[in-house]
């Protein structure tokens, strides 16, 4: 062999000695237990855990901090158990901004075991207008103050601690609370409030524990899915055919999110045989076919650490649900509360927490629900007997405003007057405001600043105070339906969700679970004569398929929509935006006469007679011509208004529209009439049909004569109208014959 054969064999040996490693690494299989193979437990003793992640701490000015304390807890078994969001988010992050002089924010603490007295680090930041030394954040656990932190870290996410006594902190599920109290470096009053925030990224925020305190139990397993999800990272279920539909697991899926509460989690549907390094999961779920499981569901741990939940499909998922439910530890929070209609109730009963507010802004609310089949669209009233005070010595022009569904329907001065001893003042507005399903009773005040140039004074004095004897009175109404997607998606079945050939083809299986679980957690007791009705999952592909006749002029619009998925550049973007106050200077009477007079009288006549005919709405055409959407849920058929599409844009993120489904459920502002569209804003714009029809679903009787009237005159007042002129003809013509049959002849 000659020199130069000698440096190729020995080029070659080097090749193969560094290329062999790395395909033996990246065709390592990791197989859960299959039947008849199922492993023993494994002990926490010599594991290193791959539960949770230390996040890096970070100094005040951005910078590593030097510290040495964590790298030890690492080393000693300490994991980070972080806060999740209590309130579902579409948007799906973990961070949460608290914004005006006084705000609050409430997250989910979910631990495996008791910790004791241990340290809850909470990682802030804030805006640069905030004044640190006249700032605080008080955090709350379980209801009992635990700590002040001074907000005083502008460039980066800072670590802040507090010491939480032992006993405070439970097994399952924990409440924290952060009581945020800023103020203005230079400013005072409304505008200089919404310049006031501070954010805490609860993804890194949370209690350190012991590794081995996440058992192989219900607990354990709930509290590893809780870190997981708060992580942003998805629940994984292993199948033998993971691209198969997953509506088995729905009802598992929601009672999994009631018993964590906050974010539902997502679902990632895997094989049994995934590459090593795809996934790193701290908990997952291993779905055996029926006859090939184990004989219970049961916990063990992976060859990676993570706990793994055993089960057969089908009624495995019901039974273990029970179990995961009694191992939270816990009562859900209770949703928005039912009205009674034709009964004054107490604000108390729909809103636990006191109407108290504090600042120069504030926007405190009361949701509560109507029935389904509640309609009243003519001139009958509702009532708010509120009873009221506020703190004396209020700048000049100080005022709340008191609103229904965002329309203002009293303005309250509150610089003159103030007192104790107010009486009850009755607020009357039109029932016609609210409609069946949320509503929402707003309280916005604003104060102007009293210092010109500087910060605002502290002051632990509430600017105003709603008493909890105040009532809300709203009126009965015959049992008349009207076709609305809210009404449609609050009577589904998890039986009744199903997805269209193309969309199970490119939508991931996990997308159906997660939106028949947020529909299942919206879901009231059915109403006895609502018809049978269902949901299909679909993509841009089957908009041919989808029959709609009083659509069908707009469906090409929302074609192009849900294509461009992103909106247009708007023209001439104005320069600057309205400050807080024009909202109350430039409200009014929007049929009131405009500036035009007389020149535009032929005008508002054809504008009149239109909103006779059709109402004030658009036609599907021109209410999509500006705008652009991510995804669409359609009504297409008034004759079956129980059938709701839910399309998918080419630039839709499944995760985002299973969140926002279930975030919508409990606030105002979700899907509704008979298309509604999801934007980049992760909003939902809805457009109502002029032509929709009305039902009464009772007997027409002399006691709801008036009302029933009155609502088919307010919702076609054209066609009711033409009905009334035809009585009135008929009557005219049966008079004249009788007329002339009785008239005598003359000899």
């Amino acid at each position: 062999m000659n020199g130069r054969d000698l440096i190729w064999a020995l080029a070659l040996a080097v090749a193969l000695f560094v290329m062999v490693p790395a395909i033996a690494v990246a065709q390592i299989i990791q197989i859960d237990p299959l039947s008849g193979g199922l492993p023993p437990s494994f002990t926490d003793d010599g594991v290193d855990l791959p539960l949770f992640t230390t996040p890096e701490r970070r100094g005040r000015d951005g910078e590593p901090a030097v510290s040495m304390e964590m790298p030890e807890q690492t080393v000693a078994g300490l994991r980070l158990v972080p806060l999740r969001m209590s309130t579902p988010r579409a948007d799906g992050l973990q961070t949460a901004r608290l914004s005006g002089e006084v705000a609050r924010e409430r997250f989910i603490l979910f631990l495996p075991a008791s910790p004791g007295a241990v340290e809850l680090r909470i990682f802030n930041r804030s805006g640069i207008d905030l004044l640190p030394e006249a700032s605080t954040l008080r955090v709350t656990v379980n209801g009992t103050v635990v700590g002040d932190i001074v907000p005083d870290s502008f460039t980066a996410f800072a670590e802040d601690r507090v010491m939480v006594p032992e006993g405070v902190l439970n097994e399952g599920r924990n409440l924290v609370e952060v009581e945020a109290r800023q103020t203005h470096r230079i400013a005072c009053g409304p505008d200089a409030s919404f310049a006031l925030w501070t954010e805490i990224d609860a993804s890194i925020s949370g209690v350190p524990m012991a590794a081995s305190a996440f058992n192989t139990d219900a607990l354990g397993f709930l509290s590893a899915i809780a870190a997981q999800t708060a992580l942003g990272q998805a629940v994984e279920i292993r199948r033998p055919d993971p691209e198969a539909p997953l509506i088995d697991a729905a009802p598992f899926i929601g009672q999994v999110a009631a018993a964590l509460g906050g974010t539902a989690p997502a679902i990632q549907s895997t094989s049994y045989w995934p590459l090593a390094g795809t996934m790193q999961s701290l908990a997952r779920i291993t779905a055996f076919p029926v006859g090939e499981g184990p004989p219970q569901p049961r916990f063990e741990r992976g060859g990676d650490g993570a706990i793994v939940l055993l089960l057969e499909r089908g009624s495995n998922y019901a039974e273990i649900s029970g179990t995961l439910l009694a191992a939270a530890n816990g009562q859900e929070e209770s949703g928005v509360q039912t009205l009674t209609a034709g009964l004054a109730q107490p604000l108390s009963s729909l809103r636990p927490r006191s109407l108290t507010g504090e600042g120069h802004y504030i926007f405190m609310d009361v949701p509560f629900q109507l029935p389904w089949d509640w309609l009243l669209l003519s001139s009958q009233k509702a009532r708010l007997d509120l009873r009221y005070r506020f703190a004396a010595g209020l700048p000049e022009g100080a005022l709340m405003l008191v609103k229904i569904n965002g329309t203002t329907v009293r303005l309250l001065p509150l610089d003159v007057g103030a007192g104790t001893d107010l009486p009850t003042l009755p607020i009357s507005f039109g029932a016609s405001l609210l409609r069946p399903g949320i509503n929402q009773l707003a309280f916005e005040v604003l104060v102007p600043g009293d210092t010109v140039g500087r910060a605002c004074p502290p002051s632990t004095v509430p600017v105003f105070e709603i008493a909890d004897t105040s009532q809300l009175f709203v009126p009965g109404s015959p049992r008349m339906l009207i076709p609305s997607i809210n009404r449609s998606l609050a009577n589904l079945s998890l039986d009744d969700i199903r997805m269209t050939e193309t969309a199970a083809a490119i939508l991931p299986p996990g997308f159906l679970p997660q939106v028949a679980a947020a529909l299942a957690a919206s879901q009231t007791e059915r109403l006895a004569y609502s018809e049978a009705g269902s949901l299909i999952i679909g993509t841009l592909f089957d908009l041919e398929t989808m029959y709609s006749d009083w659509l069908a002029d707009g469906l090409a619009t929302l074609r192009r929509a849900l294509t461009e998925g992103r909106p247009r550049d708007p023209e001439g973007t104005p320069d600057a935006q309205p400050s807080t106050w024009d909202a109350v200077t430039v409200a009014g009477d929007a049929d009131g006469l405009p500036s035009g007079g007389l020149a535009d009288f032929p005008r508002r006549t054809l504008s009149s007679l239109r909103r006779m005919a059709l109402g004030d709405a658009e036609t599907l055409e021109t209410w999509l011509s500006d705008r652009a959407a991510l995804a669409a849920l359609i009504q297409p058929d008034a004759d079956r208004p129980g059938d709701v599409w839910l399309i998918l844009g080419p630039q839709a993120v499944p995760d985002d529209i299973a969140r926002s489904l279930a975030a919508s459920r409990n606030m105002v502002g979700g899907p509704s009439g008979q298309v509604a569209i999801f934007t980049a804003d992760r909003a939902w714009e809805s457009w109502t049909a002029p032509n929709r029809p009305l039902r009464l679903h009772e007997t027409l009787s002399f006691g709801n004569l008036r009302n029933v009237l009155g609502n088919y005159a307010s919702h076609q007042p054209l066609g009711f109208l033409a009905v009334i002129f035809g009585f009135t003809i008929l009557s005219a013509a049966a008079g004249l014959l009788l007329l002339l049959l009785t008239r005598r002849s003359r000899t």
